[in-house]
């Protein structure tokens, strides 16, 4: 049997599919899939019955078969005209480990391309033979879009892993090479999801593109329009979310090298303020770094550091300023236990889905946000550290949930509870997949390391990889503190990617904030401003 979309070609097989592209075959791949239980690995029987539909503009192509595990097992291949979904349907009882997809399936691609944003030594896009191993996981992105890229000679094509809503009980999505020439695509459920009766697993979505990141933004695309997930527009975005920012984080490491964390009160930030003031740059919302918390769990501000953090709150305002807190996720300092993801009875980190810290985060929230007396009218956080969560077998939250979806619930109840209180407010996160779409504000590029000499190559490639996953979000470039000629590049280029943000105002080891770097800043923000609405040139 073949079907035919406008890029793709299949051929339907007994236990497998054939994907070309023109007259170039592109992968076989073996419709059987490993679904091992947490005791026993899974084994397809001999055979499957092979059924066809058209369902308007889809075909359907269904295996019917059985294993030592699951008394029934369904892969459904599912095309459209873009993309195709793979779909995988048990039957029975058990506790779901290690899923293994198209094993021993064989291919024709000469590299694949990982979306991983990494830092140190695997900071550049990450590309590898088809004999390596790949893995993408929560990192700098959390998550990433939980895919790859694969070479031919006319394209790429995309395979990424597609659960619906809610069903995000792991962590990471594996590419594994095996011998022969031949691969499968995996992840690992670790026993947090039971099935008892009818399961539908996670499917693989695919898409063809003109190079890597066209075929990944086919997948996301495929996402958005066959799993369920939330379309978001950014068009009407708030205007100061735009920028330019200012981050005091450098600044405070300029003003206490031996404790960059103790820097972080409000005697520093006027201090900022006035210096901006002074250099005539105007920001459109200051970023309080860490540690501006008396605690990171209780996220309240350190009365020591901050006596009077609305009054510095309000003369920002005055200015045309918001201020925008630093959040740092997961971390249970402060924190009862019964507040926290646990191992056995130890707490690992916030637990999302606790009442007890559902509680906090909301009373917390509008004590930061509001403007009513005795609250800080604050106007949104910049949330950090959203990859150290909890990790492994054997932890515990409240509602049963784990992995990528622990962090979903996370964000949805930063998100939810923000808005409610401000709906203006900001909610800049480190999130590049479909699902997080409407969790989110602003993304932002995240660190650089000032030891690589590849900047622009870094940041731009970060930057393809949110527009890929989520369109049109806003973005919060961050900073490049290298050599002087990087540094000063990235800050007349940066604003081509998203909003400028300028972490420092003084010398450091590296870079002298000298009047080149002023007036390089006075034009790039003035241009970038410019471009936005017509506003002002700097002078």
């Amino acid at each position: 049997m073949t079907s035919i979309t406008k890029k793709l070609t299949y051929k339907i097989g007994e236990k497998s599919f054939k994907i070309y592209h023109k007259d170039y075959e592109c992968f076989e791949l073996n419709i059987g899939c490993a679904v091992n239980s947490v005791v026993c690995d899974d084994v397809d029987e001999e055979g499957y019955l092979l059924s066809q539909e058209k369902l308007g503009d889809k075909e359907v192509f269904t295996w019917t078969g059985r294993s030592n595990i699951w008394e029934k097992k369904e892969y459904i291949l599912e095309i459209y005209k873009d993309n195709f979904l793979f779909r995988v349907k048990i039957y029975g009882e058990g506790t779901l480990g290690k899923v293994d997809y198209f094993s021993r399936s064989s291919y024709e691609f000469s590299r694949y391309f990982i979306p991983n944003p990494l830092g140190g030594a695997l900071t550049l896009p990450q590309y590898h033979s088809p004999e390596q191993d790949g893995t993408v996981a929560m990192q700098y992105s959390t998550p990433p879009l939980l895919g790859f890229s694969f070479e031919f000679e006319n394209g790429w094509l995309s395979m990424g892993i597609a659960p619906q809503p809610g069903n995000y009980n792991f962590e990471k999505f594996d590419y594994e090479y095996a011998r022969s020439g031949c691969f499968a695509l995996s992840t690992d459920f670790m026993g947090y999801t039971k099935v008892n009766g009818e399961f539908e697993l996670p499917g693989i979505m695919g898409g063809f593109g003109s190079d890597e990141y066209d075929a990944l933004a086919s997948y996301a695309d495929g996402l958005y329009e066959f799993c369920g997930y939330k379309r978001k527009s950014w068009s009407d975005s708030p205007r100061w979310w735009y920028g330019p920012l200012f981050c005091g984080w450098s600044e405070q490491a300029a003003m206490n090298p031996e404790n960059q964390f103790d820097a972080a009160n409000q005697k520093n930030y006027e201090d900022m303020s006035r210096r901006l003031d002074e250099f005539g740059l105007k920001p459109t919302a200051i970023i309080i770094d860490d540690k501006w918390q008396t605690s990171y769990g209780e996220s309240l501000p350190d009365p020591e550091k901050w006596p009077d953090l609305r009054g510095f709150t309000d003369r920002e305002h005055e200015k045309g300023r918001k201020i925008v807190l630093w959040f740092k996720s997961w971390n249970h300092e402060g924190l009862d236990a019964d507040e926290c993801v646990r191992w056995y009875s130890l707490p690992q980190g916030a637990d999302p889905t606790s009442p007890l810290y559902i509680k906090r985060v909301e009373d917390t929230l509008y004590k930061l946000l509001s403007s009513e007396d005795g609250c800080y009218n604050c106007d949104g956080f910049k949330i950090d550290f959203a990859n150290v969560m909890p990790h492994g077998k054997n932890l515990k939250s409240y509602g049963n949930v784990y992995g990528i979806e622990l962090l979903k619930e996370l964000m949805k109840l930063i998100y939810n509870t923000a808005k409610s209180i401000k709906p203006d407010c900001l909610i800049n996160n480190s999130c590049s997949h479909p699902y997080f779409a409407e969790v989110t504000d602003q993304c932002r590029l995240h660190d650089y390391a000032g030891t690589q000499r590849s900047a622009w190559t870094v940041m731009s490639y970060r930057y393809r990889l949110y527009q890929a996953a989520m369109p049109g979000v806003l973005i919060d470039t961050d900073t490049v503190r290298s050599n002087y000629r990087e540094t000063l590049d990235y800050i007349n280029r940066c604003g081509e990617l998203g909003a400028p943000d300028l972490y420092f105002l003084s010398n450091n080891a590296k870079v002298n904030f000298d009047d080149q770097i002023l007036d390089a800043l006075k034009v790039s923000w003035g241009k970038y401003s410019d471009q936005l609405d017509g506003g002002e040139i700097y002078e």
